[in-house]
Order: C-alpha cells, then sequence, then structure tokens
C-alpha cells in the first residue's frame, strides 16, 4: 500500500476537522435553540452525531497513521459504538448517563460535607461555604435521581453548549490548519 502525498494528506485532514467541527456546532445549536425538543430526539440526534464523529475520527485515524493515530482510532470506535446504542436505545442512554451523573453529584456533594466539617473542626472559617456547597451539589444528585427527565433535559442543553464550543474550536483548528497549510507540509516532508 502506498502512503498518500503529504499535500492530500493535509487537504484531507483540514477538511475532516472542519467537517466535525460544523457537526458539531450544528448539533449544539439544536440542543440550546429547542430544549423543549423531547429526550428522546435529542438523543437520536446526538447517537447519529456521534456515529458522523466516530466514523470520521476513525477514517482520520486510519489515513494519519503515526503519532497518537490510535487514540483517534479509539476515539472512532467508541463514538460509532455509543452512536449506534443511542440511536437504537435513546431513552436507556439518556437514563443510564443522568442516573450516572446524579449518583456523581449525590457522592462529591457528601464528601464536600464531610470536607466541610473537618475544616470546620480545624477552626478554618470557610466551612459554611463548603457545607454549602456539599448540600446543593447532594440536593441537586437527588433530585435528579428523583426527576431523571429533568437531569436529561439539563443534559441536553449543557451538552449542546459543550458541542457548540468544541465544534468552534474545530472550525478555528481547522482554519488554522489550511492558513499553515506549508509549514504543515514542510513538517510531513
Amino acid at each position: 500500500m502506498t502512503a498518500a502525498n503529504p499535500e492530500s494528506l493535509v487537504s484531507r485532514l483540514w477538511w475532516l476537522t472542519l467537517l466535525r467541527g460544523l457537526v458539531s456546532i450544528a448539533l449544539g445549536l439544536v440542543a440550546i435553540l429547542w430544549p423543549g425538543l423531547s429526550i428522546q430526539a435529542f438523543f437520536l440526534v446526538f447517537g447519529f452525531f456521534s456515529l458522523l464523529d466516530g466514523v470520521i475520527a476513525l477514517g482520520t485515524g486510519i489515513v494519519f497513521r503515526g503519532t497518537s493515530w490510535g487514540w483517534t482510532v479509539f476515539q472512532g470506535i467508541a463514538g460509532i459504538l455509543l452512536g449506534l446504542l443511542a440511536i437504537i436505545h435513546p431513552l436507556t442512554v439518556a437514563a443510564v448517563i443522568v442516573i450516572f451523573l446524579a449518583m456523581w453529584a449525590l457522592v462529591v456533594g457528601l464528601f464536600g460535607i464531610a470536607v466541610a466539617f473537618q475544616l470546620r473542626g480545624s477552626g478554618q472559617r470557610s466551612w459554611l461555604w463548603a457545607v454549602t456547597s456539599g448540600v446543593v451539589t447532594s440536593l441537586l444528585g437527588v433530585y435528579f435521581l428523583v426527576n431523571p427527565e429533568v437531569g436529561a433535559a439539563f443534559l441536553a442543553v449543557t451538552v449542546g453548549l459543550f458541542v457548540l464550543v468544541a465544534g468552534c474550536v474545530l472550525v478555528f483548528g481547522a482554519l488554522q490548519l489550511r492558513r499553515n497549510r506549508a509549514e504543515l507540509l514542510q513538517l510531513l516532508s
């Protein structure tokens, strides 16, 4: 198998990165602008996004064998598997993610309360802030465990914000790759 020439590799790298960024921005905007979108629809869209992003990452990893390509291939395979799972069972994926995050918030909050009482015992004045943070985080965890649909809607908007920002970073990176094409070609030569 012959290696692709550096010019072809650079061309593919920038537009694949741009495509990932634009898809991410689109998903983020859908989640933010239409928070009333049903959770099942959101996780279906998320599944298709994850599947598409996984395929693109897998392709990028295969085309660009070398430094850290294995991680990109792994990311692609994980994205494809998560995407398929979310497409086949969107509500199950939503429930599992919300329950996991709710339990995490509960545990972190309880640890925060424990730390607050240690701070109080050692005479620290910041113990009140620590106990307040721990109680609020624990209550949020309990609330999301009792009301997972609210947690899923919150998660959809939060993921939307994250994916929107990640998409903007990818688009910026793609434009930088295109702009610095000559430097990248020199590195590949």
